[in-house]
């Protein structure tokens, strides 16, 4: 016997077994009869962490002891060696009680399966008679524990059950309620043995009960697993529910048909406070419409307010599923009626739709009663209902945004969005369990990211978490992510109810769509983001402006889509992005998808050329893609194009690489370098590095060396930018050998600048000088005026560097006249904020402030943000030294602003440094102390100098006794341009 203490039971006698270690191998052996056990098992269980040769020593003679006991039994039993294992052998298996209790049990659920419901409970009491203790006693540790969880999961609580099925079939109700009962209250909530509860209720006429229990299950359950019943006690429920209301007397019982919220329900504090406002001033004839996309949660926050406010509704609720996207037929506006009528008590329904609507009208009188009309597809379907309830409180859900209510029947509409970043974490938290989400909070919230607010996605991910609990959430976060589509949010392989999933969710609503609106949203995936313009989607469909406008105006009325922040613009969920690539993956033919995409990607590449055309005239125009008939989109003027090109840049980013994955080659490396000039102005180096690294491929892949050779010098260019000087010399030497050996003199001279720019960067002046020289020599041979400016401007730091400042002034304003001639406003800012700088350091404040002044005038024209950054630090360094402290803090503000939205650390350290010395001028010594504080932070790591002379300043600030020093003393210049000049110490 191994259900309790292991025996050997002889006659009514039991045998003496010898000590435990002797029982606990017999028990390994009965357990896994008839099967050997390693040696390397039962070292595992009785003797964990004991080295082979010990366990060989301890086996032996305990095996030779057990042979002695069954010889003298007369059992015929014996335990023979087979390698590195021992084998029981026994006359009859049905002599080990638990091997006797899974025959009989079998042999009940067989008999059950037959209908034999008098012999299955009779062999299934049999069975669970030989149940009369803790299984496997003898054994200790995780082994024995794991498997005494899967005998009682297995063996013993499916025999019970179907015992109890077997007696619910007989009509022992009584009884079935009696032990059904028992185990929900001692057990793990079992949804099984919930529903024998709820069904030995059901038939013995305890409705209230049976509904009782299940809200009360329900709140265990999530409280255990996180999750909610399934389909099949929620169909048993709604059942019982439906007898309940069939036994009132019209007019005499008051309905409460409102199913629980979820238990998972998580935040949206601002939209029940918005129904509050909506609903909460006693006028009972208001009618409230929630809309959003599938599975925002429409229907958990309208039974949430509901719950909350029970007790406003004496008179009960009503409840119904109109069924407008979801599965089965949807409910016309008659049955709705019909359906009311019958919640009230009503046996006998009128014929018309008419007459069901003053019958109800009626019926409800003046009670004060909720309606819940969940799911409506259109404002047809509830508008009777809303004529017959006049006098009750009604809340609608829907996924369509039902404006005719709103026109027509002043119905206020709310949109419920996703939820927010807190709440997803809060509600992932909740799921997965309070102890593993705080191991690694910043994985959860990369865990929240990738759904982006939708509860049921949220719920699905957080159970694919929990199902592998051994694995850092962080690698899950990494393995979700890698995943295209709707990836593990579209899979029916991990769950036992499609209706569970995403893509039967998103179903509903995209199998209403007209033909062509449908291929509109599948064709949506193939952009690059899931935010885009109108001229986008014209492009990608092939259509006219006005046929797609009203394409994607379906789609928003549908909720699959949402409007931009941007005029022209809309936006697709991240989850529903997913969903249309799958549809378009599955769905569109191969061809179709290429000519969609060449379309798309054509229009990308003719818009971003007349862009890069129009910021930077001066510059060689990237050569167009043969027999491209793609009409850009209209750009005015510079400021126009860095406008549409700021708007774009997700987009062409991410459509090189893409590009790429496509096959699109000539598309990627012309994109890339179209856009490398606005983006590098606005400061989003990584980005562009990513996309200028695949167009590397692009270009390999085509063998197209002079292409290849100037994206080599953009990427070199993004990585010097990020002060990667090293791996930027590389590429810059990479573009500058190829460019000779093609011919791409052009491309020669911009990469022999570049590398000029990085010996300067690394300290090398004196090699820098000669660079540029000769780089200066060859621009002005080639008459290639923008590159004779930029040489000189960068000849100018050079020299600037070396300390020689009057041949500086001097480059620099030659480079400067060059600018403003060829009109290169972009340049001519540049040029002021170096001039600027040196005038400046040269103590020539006026001028300083000038050229200062003019450059920030430029700057926001030709858009370069990490120049403004510079020219704002530099003013607020001025303005200081002239004593106008306002001014100062006030461009130090800007400055700070500017630094952080392009991450430039080093200049937000100096223009913090600068304000704190300011504040202190002005008496504000708590307000210096605090902006102190944030440039330390800022600084480590930057400008250790620069952090540890304003680590002193925060010392001193309390103390005015002890001097606090200038803000540009002894502190490492912010602008490589700059030269590290110690500037006078004076007391504020």
């Amino acid at each position: 016997m191994i259900i309790g203490k292991t025996r050997l039971h002889i006659d009514g006698n039991d045998c003496d077994l010898g000590p435990a270690k002797h029982r606990g191998v017999l028990t390994l052996l009965l357990y896994h009869f008839p099967q050997p056990v390693r040696v390397d098992t039962m070292a595992q269980v009785l003797w964990p962490g004991s080295s082979a040769e010990q366990v060989k020593r301890n086996i032996q003679p305990i095996i030779s002891r057990l042979r002695s006991i069954l010889t003298k039994s007369g059992t015929g039993a014996s335990i023979p060696k087979e390698g590195n294992a021992y084998r029981l052998l026994l006359p009859r298996e049905d002599v080990i009680d638990y091997h006797r209790f899974r025959k009989l049990a079998e042999k009940g659920r067989a008999a059950a399966s037959r209908g034999d419901h008098q012999a299955a409970k009779a062999l299934l009491r049999e069975a669970l008679s030989l149940w009369n203790g803790r299984p496997l006693e003898e054994l200790g540790g995780q082994w024995a524990d794991h498997c005494r969880d899967q005998m009682e999961t297995f063996d013993r609580m499916p025999a019970f059950y179907a015992l109890l099925d077997s007696q619910h079939q007989l009509g022992e109700h009584l009884e079935v309620m009696a032990e059904a009962g028992r185990l929900t209250a001692t057990q793990d909530p079992d949804e099984a043995f919930a529903g024998l509860y709820m069904r030995s209720l059901d038939a013995l006429g305890r409705y209230s009960a049976a509904l009782e229990f299940y809200a009360v299950f329900c709140q265990r359950l999530f409280e255990h697993v996180g999750a909610e019943p399934g389909p099949e006690l929620r169909d048993l429920y709604k059942s019982i529910l439906r007898k309940q209301e069939s036994t009132a007397v019209p007019g005499t019982t008051a309905p409460h048909q409102l199913p629980p919220p979820a238990r998972s329900f998580t935040g949206r504090d601002d939209l029940l406070a918005k129904l509050d406002a909506l609903l909460g001033d006693g006028d009972q004839g208001r009618v409230v419409a929630l809309h959003g996309m599938p599975s925002v949660g429409k229907s958990q926050l309208a039974l949430k307010w509901a719950a909350r406010h029970r007790d406003r509704f004496p008179d009960g609720n009503l409840y119904l599923e109109l069924r407008g996207a979801g599965p089965g037929t949807r409910v016309t506006p008659d049955d709705v009626l019909a359906f009311l009528l019958r919640s009230l008590g009503f046996e006998r329904i009128p014929a018309t739709g008419v007459e069901r609507q003053l019958e109800l009208r009626r019926a409800l009188g003046n009670r004060r009663m909720l309606v819940l009309l969940d799911d409506a597809h259109e404002s047809a379907q509830v508008r009777p209902v809303l004529a017959a309830t006049p006098q009750c409180l009604t809340i609608i859900t829907s996924r369509t945004r039902l404006m005719g209510l709103k026109v027509l029947d002043h119905v206020d509409l709310v949109a419920v969005p996703p939820l927010s970043t807190a709440e997803s974490v809060t509600l992932l938290r909740n799921e997965i369990g309070r102890e593993r989400s705080d191991a690694d909070p910043a994985a959860l919230r990369d865990l929240a990211g990738l759904v982006d607010g939708l509860p049921l996605g949220l719920r699905i991910i957080a159970q694919h978490v929990a199902n592998r609990p051994d694995t850092p959430v962080g690698d899950l976060v990494d393995e979700f992510r890698g995943q295209d589509g709707l990836g593990i949010l579209g899979s029916v392989h991990d769950s036992d109810d499609e209706s569970a999933t995403l893509p039967a969710a998103f179903s509903w609503s995209f199998r209403d769509l007209p033909e062509d609106t449908a291929r509109m949203f599948r064709l949506l995936a193939l952009n690059p983001t899931a935010e885009f313009g109108v001229d986008a989607a014209v492009a990608l469909f092939g259509e006219p402006y006005e046929t797609v406008n009203a394409h994607l105006s379906t789609l928003v009325r549908s909720n699959l889509l949402d409007y931009g922040v941007a005029p022209r613009r809309f936006r697709l969920h991240d989850t529903l992005y997913g969903y249309a690539l799958h549809l378009v993956r599955r769905d569109e033919p191969t061809q179709a998808r290429k000519q969609a995409m060449t379309r798309l990607l054509d229009w990308y590449l003719a818009s971003s050329a007349a862009a890069a055309q129009l910021l930077d005239p001066q510059t060689s125009p990237v050569p167009p893609l043969p027999g491209m008939s793609a009409k850009p989109v209209p750009l005015a003027d510079q400021a126009d194009a860095l406008r549409w090109l700021t708007r774009e840049r997700a987009n062409l980013v991410a459509a090189v690489p893409q590009a790429v994955r496509s096959g699109f080659h000539e598309h990627a490396w012309r994109l890339s370098a179209n856009f490398h000039e606005a983006y590098d102005r606005s400061g989003h180096f990584e980005d562009v590095l990513v996309s200028h690294r695949a167009a590397l491929k692009s270009c390999t892949a085509l063998g197209d060396l002079e292409a290849l050779s100037g994206t080599h010098s953009n990427v070199g260019m993004m990585l010097y930018r990020l002060r990667k000087y090293v791996e930027a010399r590389e590429h810059f030497e990479a573009g500058m050998e190829i460019a000779e050996s093609v011919g791409a003199h052009e491309i020669k001279l911009i990469c022999s600048h570049n590398l000029a720019g990085i010996r300067l960067a690394m300290g090398e002046v004196g090699a820098a000088i000669e660079l540029y020289l000769e780089t200066l020599d060859a621009v002005r041979q080639s008459g290639y005026r923008d590159g004779e400016a930029y040489a000189l401007n960068e000849l100018a730091n050079a020299y600037r560097k070396a300390e020689r400042d009057d041949l500086a002034l001097d480059h620099y304003y030659q480079a400067l006249a060059i600018r403003r001639s060829i009109g290169h406003i972009r340049g001519a800012a540049t040029t002021l904020t170096d001039v600027g700088r040196l005038h400046f350091e040269r103590g020539e404040h006026e001028e300083a402030l000038r050229t200062l002044h003019e450059a920030l005038t430029l700057h926001p024209i030709g858009g370069d943000r990490t120049r403004t950054a510079d020219a704002l630090v530099a003013l607020t360094e001025v303005e200081y030294d002239f004593g106008r402290f306002g001014d100062a803090i006030g461009h130090a503000e800007e400055a700070v602003s500017t630094c952080r939205v392009i991450g430039a650390r080093g200049g937000e350290g100096r223009a913090l440094h600068v304000w704190g010395h300011a504040l202190v001028a002005l008496g504000r010594l708590d307000q210096a102390e605090e902006r102190w504080r944030q440039a330390v932070d800022v600084l480590r790591g930057v400008q250790e100098v620069e952090a540890d002379i304003v680590s002193e300043h925060l010392a001193d600030v309390k103390n005015l006794r002890n001097a606090i020093p200038e803000p540009r003393s002894s502190a490492t210049p912010y602008f490589t341009a700059t030269p590290s000049r110690e500037i006078t110490e004076r007391q504020n």
